[in-house]
C-alpha cells in the first residue's frame, strides 16, 4: 500500500513536468516548422516558355538564315501573274508519256493548268483544274465529270499524279521556289560548293533547300524520310531573269524511291498579266462529283 502511494506521489510530481516538456517540444517543433516554411512564388510557366521561345527566335544563327530566306522568297515572289505554255513529260511504272501543259499563276493563292496532247488517248483540253489554298475544281474531259473538293495533299496527288502540298504545286508550276517554314521549325544552314543548304525540320518534316549564293534562288529542294532517304525532290534549271527574280524554264520532280518523275520544259511565258482568267469551263451536262462530303 505504501509502495502504491509512493508511486502515485512520484507520478503526480513528474507528470506536470513531462507534460510541460512535451508541450514545449511540440511548440518548438511547430515554431521551427513555421520558421522553415517560406512561401514560394508560383512558377510562371507561360513566362518561361515565352522567354525560351524568344531566345529561340532571336538566335543570331537563326536570324541570319531567316534573312536569307526572306531575300530568296522576295525574289521568287516577283514571278507573278504568270502565263506559260510548256511540254510535260511524265514517267512511272505504268506509263511514260509526253504532252502539253498550259499554266496560270497568281501569287500566292491561285494555280490553274490545262493538260492536253499525246498522253495516250488524251485529247485536246483533256484536264483543266484550278486550285487555291482552300478548294479546287477539276474538269476531266475524258470521263465527262467535274470534281470539286478541298485542297489536300492527297487530292492534289490524285489530279497531278504526284502527292504534294499546295506550296509544292505552286513552286513547280511557277518555276520558282518559295521556302516554307514556321516559327516552330528548326533552321540549319551549311555550305556546299556555291550553294547555301538550308534545312527546315520539325517532328513531322525534314526538308533541304539548295540556294545559289550568287543569285539567291533555289536550285533544288528535297524531302527526306525518317531514315534520311530522299523521297521527293524538285530541281530548277535554265534560269532567265524575271524582274528582281529568276524564272526556271525547266523544272523536274523526282521520286527516287519509286522511280517516278515529272518534267516541265517551258516554251513560252509572259508575266505580270493583270487580266488572267482562272475559270474552269465545262459543259452543263457533265457529271458532278463533290469531295467536300
Amino acid at each position: 500500500m505504501r509502495k502504491n502511494i509512493y508511486f502515485i506521489s512520484i507520478l503526480i510530481l513528474f507528470f506536470p513536468v513531462f507534460f510541460l516538456n512535451a508541450q514545449t517540444e511540440d511548440s518548438t517543433e511547430a515554431i521551427e516548422d513555421d520558421s522553415l516554411f517560406v512561401e514560394q512564388p508560383a512558377v510562371d510557366t507561360l513566362s518561361i516558355r515565352d522567354s525560351l521561345k524568344k531566345a529561340f527566335l532571336n538566335d543570331p544563327t537563326r536570324l541570319k538564315i531567316v534573312e536569307l530566306i526572306k531575300s530568296v522568297n522576295e525574289k521568287a515572289s516577283d514571278v507573278d501573274m504568270l502565263h506559260c505554255e510548256n511540254v510535260l513529260k511524265m514517267k512511272a511504272a505504268s506509263f511514260d508519256e509526253t504532252g502539253n501543259i498550259e499554266v496560270k499563276i497568281k501569287r500566292r493563292d491561285d494555280v490553274w493548268f490545262r493538260i492536253s496532247g499525246s498522253f495516250g488517248i488524251i485529247s485536246k483540253d483533256a484536264f483543266i483544274a484550278h486550285f487555291n489554298r482552300k478548294k479546287f475544281i477539276y474538269f476531266d474531259n475524258l470521263n465527262d465529270k467535274v470534281i470539286e473538293g478541298p485542297t489536300t495533299d492527297a487530292n492534289i496527288g490524285y489530279i497531278v499524279k504526284i502527292k504534294c502540298s499546295f506550296d509544292d504545286l505552286m513552286n513547280v508550276m511557277s518555276g520558282t521556289c518559295i521556302i516554307v517554314y514556321t516559327d516552330n521549325d528548326t533552321l540549319v544552314m551549311d555550305k556546299e560548293k556555291n550553294n547555301s543548304v538550308i534545312t527546315v525540320k520539325n517532328g513531322k518534316k525534314f526538308v533541304k533547300y539548295w540556294v545559289d549564293d550568287a543569285n539567291q534562288y533555289v536550285v533544288k529542294y528535297a524531302y527526306f524520310n525518317k531514315k534520311l532517304r530522299e523521297y521527293l525532290s524538285i530541281t530548277y534549271s535554265n534560269f532567265v531573269k524575271a524582274g528582281k527574280g529568276n524564272y526556271s524554264r525547266k523544272v523536274e520532280i523526282n521520286k527516287p524511291l519509286s522511280r517516278e518523275y515529272l518534267r516541265i520544259f517551258n516554251e513560252t511565258y509572259t508575266m505580270n498579266n493583270p487580266s488572267l482568267d482562272f475559270t474552269v469551263e465545262y459543259p452543263n451536262d457533265v457529271r458532278r462529283v463533290n469531295w467536300f462530303k
